[in-house]
């Protein structure tokens, strides 16, 4: 709970997820028929549906969503380049139309959100209530806050609205039949017994060959596979503070720590318990009433002698916090929202709160059982922190002067590396790529940046990387395209010698399983140099260990005494037979009803669903604009 009270708080601040979280609820890998343009008539929009554009501005936001809701599963490791290779901007466009294509379809089959469904939503949305109830002078001002216009917000609520009923309905119209659960769990429970034969790929490639006519054949035939972006060949140097260790004086910390007291002076904070009773969002005066009332019965319980703790456990509608007695561990001011602060920073230690406090989340009885007064850390236990922060900063300085110094040289230098190695640095020469990026929603890569910008011959400024300072020449300018054989000749060999050894495998394979026809499948294995196993019995519920998941299926779904076709597989060619099928035992249904019956309610509802999204897909006309990353 209080992790959730925090984030509310934080999240009218920085923006309305509290109100808008559906925004992330559903990422969909989407593939759209129009082209990525930068012209200007597309500025104004990232995309258009059957005619509706959508606007760059809801994009933004909706990016915005996503990279928080990002941050809060990732949390340190979320990175604007690990945003990239997710492919945020993409999913986000992805999302978008979806959401444009759901609207336009649910209005034409008659399930629009009407605006008293409209009206409904918004009022019971917390932030927008005083005393629990709506206020149109909250919500004018915290709509002008976040620079809404009221239209505008209410029509993202309404598109949000919309997919969710409309999701609703189509779910809610499916059904599993008796005859349904009977034939999956038989399908499930059904075990097989096989045996196994594999003719592996990599003896074969370590023994297959390649000529030069057939690297040249092949990769005339498989351009794309080779093909590489815009390229720059480049020489740098790293200058990293870790190289440099300045020496701190105890006076130096002394210093700093009376010139910085602030930094070490610690929050008073409080050791609290609640119990919480939840309001309904749409429950009026009564439910107001009824739950002020369950509060004010646990403060005058308490009050009288019983344990805080053990009502919590009891009463408390905080699953979070209600187990462990309805503890909040300890707060500081700004941590909560502002009608639980005010009310546990009023107590003192032991003391229950006199009356309820209301907060959007309902009605509070807090108890405070410690306080830890604030004040300023020793020098003692802060000296080992300073005289770190000291270190790092004059070692940054003593890099940027480093760097400063290294370059008029470097820049002068007709050979970038052998001055570099005169100056006592370890040079490197590598080929950078650029990545597709989209301008303004991600941070670009600094050497990348700085390579694209440069003209050919020209040194970098000194450049920030978490490695150190950087810096950098381009001695090379390499266009997009597919390079001479002779550059990737070893990755076209290695392309070329696979496509020979799957060729080979899938031959060998198919032989063993016409000699296996007869039935001596061991024999036919060892006339075809197989890896031969065995497994034991498996079903669709119980995995064989050692079979990949397509060979296990391919036996499945074979007879018993029969082979399956060879299957491909990342070590090479699989050729199952079976030699046992047990049918399952349908006794063991009745236990497993609910379960089953859940999991198929659900798989039938997503596919019904996705059948939906695709009618609504079907025919229509999009296009995209985001636009094109920026070049040096």
């Amino acid at each position: 709970m209080i992790t959730v009270m925090r984030r509310y708080r934080k999240s009218l601040q920085i923006g309305l997820l509290v109100v808008i979280a559906a925004f992330v609820a559903s990422l969909f890998v989407f593939g759209t028929s129009g082209s990525r343009m930068g012209g200007g008539e597309a500025r104004d929009r990232v995309a258009t549906v059957n005619g509706e554009s959508i606007p760059i501005e809801r994009f933004q936001r909706r990016y915005q969503s996503y990279l928080e809701a990002y941050a809060q599963m990732y949390r340190d490791r979320f990175t604007n380049e690990l945003a990239e290779r997710l492919g945020l901007p993409l999913q986000v466009v992805g999302d978008l139309v979806q959401e444009a294509l759901i609207v336009q379809r649910a209005q034409a089959e008659g399930l629009a959100v009407t605006d008293e469904e409209l009206n409904a939503r918004i009022h019971a949305i917390p932030g927008f209530q005083e005393n629990g109830r709506f206020s149109l002078k909250r919500y004018q001002e915290i709509l002008k806050r976040r620079g809404f216009n009221p239209a505008a917000f209410e029509g993202e609520i309404r598109r949000e609205l919309t997919r969710a009923k409309v999701e609703s309905a189509v779910r809610s119209g499916v059904k599993v039949s008796e005859t349904e659960l009977e034939q999956a769990f038989r399908m499930r429970r059904e075990e097989v017994r096989a045996a196994w034969a594999l003719i592996e790929l990599a003896p074969i490639v370590a023994a297959a060959s390649a000529t030069d006519e057939e690297l040249a054949t092949y990769l005339a035939s498989h351009p794309d596979e080779f093909r590489q972006p815009d390229r720059r060949r480049v020489q740098y140097v790293t200058l990293s503070p870790k190289s440099f260790t300045p020496t701190v004086t105890d006076a130096e910390v002394e210093k700093y720590y009376r010139e910085h007291a602030k930094e070490f002076e610690s929050p008073r904070q409080v050791r609290a318990a609640h119990v919480l009773i939840r309001v309904p969002e749409t429950g009026g005066s009564e439910a107001e009433d009824k739950a002020r009332s369950k509060v004010a019965d646990v403060i005058r319980r308490a009050k009288a002698g019983e344990d805080f703790g053990k009502l919590a456990q009891q009463l408390s509608e905080d699953s979070g916090t209600a187990p462990r007695g309805g503890d909040l561990g300890l707060v500081s001011r700004g941590e909560v929202v502002p009608q639980f602060e005010q009310a546990l920073f009023a107590l003192k230690k032991g003391e229950v709160s006199p009356e309820p406090v209301r907060t959007p989340f309902g009605f509070h009885a807090i108890k405070v059982s410690d306080i830890q007064e604030g004040g300023r850390k020793p020098l003692k236990d802060v000296a080992g922190q300073i005289r770190s922060r000291l270190s790092a900063e004059a070692a940054d300085r003593a890099v940027k002067e480093k760097a400063e110094q290294i370059r008029p040289p470097l820049q002068a230098a007709k050979d970038f590396m052998a001055e570099a190695k005169k100056l006592g640095l370890e040079p490197v020469e590598t080929t950078m790529a650029r990545l597709d990026r989209v301008p303004g929603l991600a941070g670009a890569d600094t050497l990348e940046e700085a390579a694209f910008a440069l003209a050919q011959g020209g040194v970098s400024t000194p450049l920030t990387t978490p490695a150190g300072l950087v810096l950098i020449k381009v001695v090379g300018v390499i266009p997009a395209g597919v390079p001479p054989l002779g550059e990737i000749k070893d990755k076209v060999t290695a392309s070329v010698k696979r496509q020979k050894a799957e060729t080979t495998a899938l031959e060998r394979a198919k032989q063993l399983a016409a000699d296996a026809q007869s039935g001596d499948f061991a024999a036919a294995a060892r006339k075809a140099g197989a890896v031969t196993g065995e497994t034991a019995r498996f079903s669709r519920a119980k995995p064989a260990e050692r079979l990949p998941a397509d060979a296990m299926m391919a036996a499945l779904q074979t007879p018993a005494g029969q082979l399956s076709a060879p299957v491909k597989a990342q070590q090479g060619y699989y050729v199952v037979k079976v030699l046992e099928r047990v049918a399952a035992d349908m006794s063991g249904l009745a236990a497993e009803r609910d379960k089953l019956l859940k999991e198929m309610l659900v798989q039938k509802q997503s596919l019904a669903w996705e059948s939906w999204l695709n009618g609504a897909r079907a025919n229509a006309k999009i296009e995209t604009h985001l636009p094109p990353s920026r070049r040096g």
